[in-house]
């Protein structure tokens, strides 16, 4: 009877530990929509252009705040995104403008300025790839995940597991095309980065004609 007990045991084991090694992980958590979850950047904003002598950086910070639940057109629920601004953490926030997060289990769609992206597709993968301007007319953008569910420190934060978007990775002799999105679990978005530059002689730092936006989270959490 015990050898017939410790056999059955051993058999739901078995059992058990296959059925999770099926499970898949579609990673819903790394963009996440509960009313008043917020994330605050700190910004900087660099347009470049030579010839007319203008190398200007701007810093400001960015509060994004995820908002009450709407339904669209389609009969879909939609939440509001308030974004707000200020030129200084002396200074009170100031309302910006609001986007539109529409979450579903296969994607996440923000509309900005007007434009809807597929910000992320599920389930997170190696193998994942989506065009982000596939719902607006802008040009095709193949987006896909890399350096899945790691630990990363951004702006001396540490966040124990995140994904990274990439939408543009290219360099060549006269041009750097760089643009990705880092989201952190059960917090959303912590980092962007988009330059697009014209640069001299293949000189990263000696920026001809361009512009670079950089997203960096100092701070999160829920109102």
């Amino acid at each position: 009877m015990k050898y017939v007990l410790i056999i059955s045991i051993a058999l739901l084991a078995l059992s058990c530990k296959d059925k999770n090694d099926g499970i898949i992980i579609y990673g819903h958590e790394y963009f996440p929509i509960d009313q008043g979850k917020y994330v605050s950047y700190d910004v900087m904003d660099i347009v470049h252009d030579d010839p007319s002598a203008v190398h200007d950086t701007d810093y400001y910070q960015i509060k994004e705040v995820i908002g009450e639940i709407e339904i669209d057109g389609e009969g879909d629920e939609t939440q509001k995104l308030y974004r707000y601004i200020r030129q200084a953490d002396t200074l009170s926030w100031g309302l910006k403008d609001v986007w539109i997060v529409k979450k579903t289990t296969r994607s996440v769609e923000v509309v900005e300025e007007n434009q809807r992206k597929i910000k992320m597709a599920f389930s997170i993968s190696y193998d994942q790839y989506w065009d982000c301007n596939g719902l607006n007319n802008l040009d095709a953008e193949q987006c896909y995940y890399s350096n899945i569910y790691l630990p990363i420190s951004v702006g001396g934060l540490d966040y124990d597991s995140s994904v990274v978007v990439e939408h543009e990775d290219f360099t060549s002799y006269i041009e750097v095309l760089r643009s990705y999105e880092v989201y952190a679990l059960n917090i959303g978005k912590i980092q962007s980065v988009n330059r697009d530059i014209e640069i001299s002689n293949g000189d990263t730092l000696d920026v001809y004609k361009g512009t670079e936006l950089f997203y960096t989270a100092f701070d999160y959490g829920t109102e």
